[in-house]
Formats: structure tokens, sequence, C-alpha cells
């Protein structure tokens, strides 16, 4: 679906027209919170044009349209395009928070809200199946989420990694791990756990090497978006789950605290840092090339949102004008990220660097004559010797608009960026700050009898 532009008759028709009709407008029902995500992060700009604003040499570009053109064949121009109304891709409505479902009067209950007992029952059967196998007690449900709240506890009073020798001694032991279950029940149940099928798993793994914890890992992540309603602004990044055990997906990431571990690719709220999809990397499977790209990922992801006009904040392994393009016409969500400067479609013009003054900034806008979606493009210098290049999309924005108050001179394009970008480092930082993981220290608890 391709923007639709208003010709100046009409423009003037809607500026005299007297009768509007108010059952239209969202802000006129109480019960509906209104987020218009093109302004949300810029009522700085409303309140105070002075402070960010156009600079001159842009004032002037703007009251030219200069055609460029990339070797792709994609058609940009250097004025922004006229905007009379604002898209639908730019107007949220909606309750933020917690749905219906999401409202819970005690801890419990929200526990059991994403492990539910559905989840358990699939846990307590393929674990019994293991502990019959080594002859071993049998679990239940009850026992079974005393152990899952005893992980989750150990993660939160950094216990995790301490040994479960001292966690239930009488020096250093706490009196809710004692009273839960004893010592050696909690390794036989550490080393009993499990999430699968045993006896068809080397099948199924010759097509999904995630299969040992798949159909646990997304029943939990379908809960996400039930329970809550996000903002206007998400983000998508990646979380490395550090592990350096034996695993065929593992992955070594070298700007990742810790190096190696386990990729998840997640969709969060930028504020409340709320997960909202998990998609775990598992190494190249069978299934066909397309759905593994980076484009197809993000598309994955988004799928429960789209249609409700939010902005998702992407870094430049998967931003690309393809889909933004996509995002805006097919899912009606806008998309603001860093480009990678090999990225199809971006014109040479852009990229250059030679001659300009840092911290300027250049802009180019897809020409409406030709129905795409509304793409800017900016180039932005932050650094000289040697020159850095910055470059930015955004299917957001559609102005010149530069902070002209500070000495950087940063556009509103990357001011947004670097507001929403974060979401996902923090969760990463926090799991990591109070992880679950334990380890068998040594297997010796596989010698424990009842």
């Amino acid at each position: 679906m391709s923007r639709s532009f208003l010709t100046e008759k009409e423009v003037t028709a809607m500026v005299n027209e007297d009768n509007i009709d108010d059952a239209s407008d969202p802000e006129e029902d109480d019960n509906v919170v209104t987020y218009d995500s093109d302004t949300e992060y810029h009522r700085e700009i409303e309140s105070d044009s002075s402070s960010r604003s156009s600079s001159p040499d842009q004032q002037h570009a703007s009251t030219s349209n200069i055609a460029v053109i990339a070797r792709s064949g994609r058609e940009y121009t250097t004025a922004p395009p006229r905007q009379v109304r604002r898209s639908v891709q730019n107007i949220v409505s909606f309750h933020e928070g917690l749905t219906n479902e999401g409202l819970t009067s005690n801890a419990s209950e929200s526990f059991k809200k994403f492990i539910t007992p559905e989840i358990v029952n699939i846990i307590v059967h393929h674990t019994n199946e293991e502990a019959s196998i080594r002859n071993q007690k049998l679990t239940n449900t009850e026992e079974l989420y005393a152990f899952i709240g005893i992980l989750i506890l150990m993660g939160a009073n950094n216990d995790s990694e301490l040994p479960i020798d001292d966690l239930w001694g009488k020096v250093l032991g706490k009196n809710i791990y004692t009273a839960t279950m004893s010592r050696i029940r909690f390794g036989e149940l550490l080393s009993l756990i499990r999430f699968d099928d045993k006896q068809t798993r080397t099948e199924r793994r010759k097509q999904d090497m995630f299969c040992p914890i798949r159909e646990v890992f997304y029943k939990i992540d379908e809960l996400f978006v039930k329970y809550y309603i996000p903002s206007a602004h998400l983000t998508i990044d990646e979380m490395l789950s550090l592990f350096r055990g034996r695993c065929p997906f593992k992955v070594f990431m070298k700007d990742k605290p810790g190096k190696y571990g386990i990729l998840i690719r997640m969709l969060s709220d930028v504020h409340t840092r709320y997960i909202l999809k998990m998609e775990v990397y598992a190494g190249k499977d069978e299934g066909p090339a397309e759905e593994r790209t980076a484009k197809a990922v993000v598309r994955r992801l988004v799928k429960p949102l789209e249609g409700t006009g939010r902005n998702v904040t992407t870094d430049r392994y998967y931003t690309s004008i393809e889909l933004a393009e996509e995002l805006y016409n097919d899912d009606k969500l806008t998309l603001v990220g860093t480009l990678k400067s090999n990225r199809k479609h971006i014109p040479e013009e852009l990229k250059k660097t030679q001659g300009r003054e840092l911290y300027s900034s250049r802009f180019l806008f897809t020409d409406p004559k030709t129905g795409k979606a509304p793409v800017t493009l900016v180039s932005y210098i932050t650094r000289l010797k040697p020159t850095k290049n910055l470059l930015l999309l955004s299917t957001q924005h559609n102005d010149r608009k530069v902070d002209e108050s500070t000495e950087k001179k940063k556009t509103d394009v990357n001011l947004y960026y670097n507001e929403t970008k974060g979401g996902i480092d923090s969760i990463d930082q926090m799991t990591r700050h109070h992880s679950v993981k334990r380890g068998l220290e040594g297997g010796h608890y596989l010698y424990f009898s009842p």
C-alpha cells in the first residue's frame, strides 16, 4: 500500500472546512491513551522551535529540489515531502499496560502466568521418563514448581555461582532453600530435568538443533504479548546468553560481554524493557534461505504487533530500505535505525565525506512521485581524521530538523535512535546480573540416591 498525497485544492478545502467529525478523533475518548510516535520524543521541538531547527545550509537546500539517483535506480530528493495529514503509521491509539488476562492479585499468580500448569506438566512428564531410566524417585507438579522457584530465587539473590553445599550449609545456608527441599533432592532434579522426548530427539535434531527445549521455550514466548500491551516505541536487538559448554549452535561475539553463548533475538518495549517476543539462533537449519535473513527475522518478531502504528528501532545488521518499506506498507509500522554503507539503494552522494564539516548532516527523501514508502536517509559526520560517517534511516521522520542548541548538532533521527536503541542491552545486563543458570558441579549429583 503506497502513500497518497493530496493536491493543493484538496489541502485548501481541508483548511477551510468548518465541520469536522469529532467522533473520529481518538483523543475524544477518555478511555483510550493516544500516542503519536512521530512527536512523542520531540515535544521540545514544538515548545522551543529556536533550540532545534534547520541550519542555514539545510534551509537553503529545502527551497530547491534536487533529484538524486542511486546505482540501483532508486530515486531520492533533497527536499522533504509535503505532508498535510499524518499517516496511519505514525498514529497509535490503545490502552498501554496490563491486559485483563495479565492482572494478578499476588506473586504466585504472576509466576504461574508464565510457568503455566501445562508447561510444568510437560516438564514433569519428560523428567519422570529420565528418572525411570535411572531408577530414581519420580517428581510431581508441586515439587517441580518448588524447584523452579528455588532457581529463580537464587538468581535474584545472586546465589547461582555459589556451591550448593554452602547454600544448604549451616554457616552460609539460607532457610528458604532448606525449608523447600533437601540438598540431595535439589541436585537430583538438576540432573534429571528434561523438556522433550529423549527417544525421538536424535531424529528431530537432524532438522532442528534447538528441539530439546523448543516446545517449552515457545510456549512461554507466546505468553508475553498476551499479558501486556507495549508503548509506541519498540526495539529489536540481540542478547547473548553466556554459555561455554558443548552446544552445536553456540556463537562467538567479540563485542558482547562473555564472548560465547546462545544468541537470542528479541523484541522489547523501550520504556519498560518488557520482552514481547524472542527467537533463538540455532544455526543453519534445513529451511529456506530467505527465512534466515535479517529482514525475515524482524518480520517474524513484529508479527504480533503488525498494523498498530508503532515504531521499531534496529541496528545496522537488521536495517535496510527494503525492510523499512515492507514494515510501512504491509505491517503499518515505522522503522528507525542505522545503516551499513554497502546496503542497496544508498546513493553515493550520501556516502561522500570529502570537504564536509564535523557534525554536519545531509538528508535525502524518497521522491513521493515514485509511490514508495516515505524513507528519510541521513548522513552525519561523527569524527574527522579519520572521517567517520554515520548513516541512518527513518520512515517516522520526514524533515530536516537538527538540534542546534548543542555542539554536536544531532538530527532528530539520531536523537530518537539514541533514546530507543538500548532496550535489549538493559535486558542483557539484568539477565547476566541475576542469572538462574546452575551446572551440575562436576556431575556428582548423578550418583545421589533418594
